[in-house]
């Protein structure tokens, strides 16, 4: 047989090496699995997001893309042999923790942030350093899987507001702008969460970080070709909702309205994208020749204890749940029946018009008053309570919303306080408005005894009582004309009237 024609078969060197390599793969894979069914309602949860909201929908891109890198690699890595570093496993603890904390505070993204990082530590721990370091980028690169960032459409929104806004002023442009809407004269343009530019922002960082990789290899250039792609597109944004305006101000509403606009959008945020790579590329560093790496013996020894120690892990965050899951305390379900209708009041159905999208409550009480002897709107009343019990459905999420944004929009939003019954409590105040109909809204959340608008103090409660502790969503609603005050009136009377209430919420669980 000449040398021409040997096989793996004939080689004990490198039969032994893929003899390795499918071992430590087959274990990687079992307990990436295992992660898999531990944290299942959070990559669920993950793969819906990415399904109903286009902000999150290139993360259906980001496994194919790291598979392909990895791919690129694949020369480096068949000189390389696999060897468990069991170490890393140390690496776990503070993970765990955090994945607890996330479970204990219903936090989803941090869930999924901890499943990530487990993933991580276990190619690390059972491919070795020198493996992990070969696949480093692709590896983090699945971090962009966790879709993170709506806490940033809020001030998105207003800062390209402001820029509009500011523009106008510019251009001498007469306008009135009150919250996200800005008035001209012959148009009425709201600045939407889907005008924030946040899909535009997180689709450019992991398409720069792509090209970072591929194109730099000194640090100081990727970090400042990554801040550009955090900068750039929210100024790049800014000026496209500017130039959206004005076309559809100059053109009297012919163009750059309804789905067009979304065109013409798209289009400069591919022009911004496309310049970015093009001054990228005029910076780029010169491929890296590749080291030939010697090819340890394989060190199967260490590969049963690393891998027996990782299950050992992952096991204590189910065993958790099934603590929890026996001291949960059942739901007093009494606590939401339909209440007597307060005095000087009566109780009226509920309005079809408005209701908040919160998903899946553990229970819900809703109902309409209305003041006798009245021909004042009915005061809708909503309570949404959620047990937070680890099920994947939570209160504070990025997907529970007071309206329909497909059909209503918010005009202004305040704090305010007023007295449910006799305790004097925190509300978030806005108005909404479908184009022929506004309501005003009052909203607080009940938690920890107390009422709060933060989402964060709910969370910390909760964590403060070891998940034990359920919140609920009190909103109340009424129809409003041009007299903001006669709705403020109406809603305080109601609240006034539902002191009651407080004692159902603190009897919920």
């Amino acid at each position: 047989m000449t040398a021409e024609h040997r096989t793996i078969a004939d080689d004990p060197p490198l039969r032994s090496m893929t003899s390795a390599w499918s071992v430590h793969l087959a274990v990687l894979g079992a307990l990436v699995a295992m992660l898999g069914a531990v944290f299942w309602r959070s990559i669920t949860a993950a793969v819906q997001v990415w399904w109903v909201s286009p902000t999150f929908s290139h993360c259906f891109l980001i496994i194919p893309v790291s598979a392909y890198i990895v791919w690129t690699r694949r020369e480096v890595l068949a000189r390389q042999t696999p060897s468990a570093y069991p170490r890393a496993l140390w690496l776990t603890v503070p993970v765990i923790a955090a994945a607890l904390v996330g479970m204990l505070t219903a936090v989803n993204e941090i869930k999924q942030l901890a499943f990530m990082a487990l993933v991580q530590i276990m190619i690390l721990s059972l491919l070795g350093p020198r493996v992990y370091r070969t696949i480093l980028f692709p590896s983090l690169f699945l971090f962009f899987l966790v879709p993170m960032g709506e806490y940033l459409i809020g001030p998105l929104q207003r800062f390209t507001t402001w820029f509009i806004s500011a523009g106008l002023d510019a251009l001498g442009i007469l306008h009135y702008t009150e919250g996200n809407t800005i008035q001209l004269a012959n148009g009425v343009y709201e600045v939407a969460e889907a005008c924030a530019g946040l899909r535009f922002l997180i689709a450019t960082i992991a398409v720069g970080a792509v090209f970072s990789y591929f194109t730099y290899r000194k640090w100081h250039k990727i970090a400042l070709f990554i801040l550009a792609c955090m900068i750039v597109p929210v100024i790049a944004n800014g000026f496209r909702a500017l130039g959206i305006v004005l076309l559809a101000h100059y053109s009297d509403n012919k163009i750059a309205t309804g789905t067009d606009h979304l065109v013409y959008g798209w289009g400069f945020s591919v022009a911004i994208l496309a310049l970015l790579m093009f001054i990228g590329m005029r910076f780029a560093d010169p491929e890296a020749g590749e080291q030939a790496a010697e090819t340890p013996a394989p060190q199967p020894r260490s590969l049963a204890s690393t891998a027996m120690f990782a299950v050992l892990a992952i096991a204590v965050v189910p065993a958790f749940l099934l603590w929890r899951a026996q001291a949960e305390p059942a739901i007093n379900r009494a606590a939401f029946s339909l209440p007597p209708a307060p005095a000087g009041w009566s109780l009226v159905k509920p309005s079809q018009q408005w209701q908040p999208l919160y998903a899946e409550p553990d229970a819900r009480l809703a109902f309409a008053m209305q003041q006798a002897d009245s021909v004042d709107p009915p005061v809708d009343v909503l309570v949404d309570y959620y047990a937070e019990n680890d099920d994947g459905r939570s209160l504070i999420t990025s997907t529970n919303k007071l309206w329909d944004e497909e059909v209503w929009h918010p005009v202004v939003q305040n704090g305010v306080r007023a007295r449910l019954g006799d305790a004097d409590i925190p509300l978030g105040e806005v108005e909404i408005s479908n184009g022929t109909v506004s309501r005003l809204i009052w909203w607080t959340y009940a938690s920890g005894g107390g009422f709060t608008t933060s989402g964060m103090i709910v969370k910390l409660n909760r964590l403060r009582s070891l998940g034990g502790m359920g919140a609920s969503l009190v909103a109340v609603s009424t129809p409003m004309d041009s007299d903001l005050d006669a709705a403020r009136n109406r809603l305080a009377r109601a609240l006034r009237a539902l002191g009651g209430l407080r004692r159902r919420l603190g009897a919920a669980k």
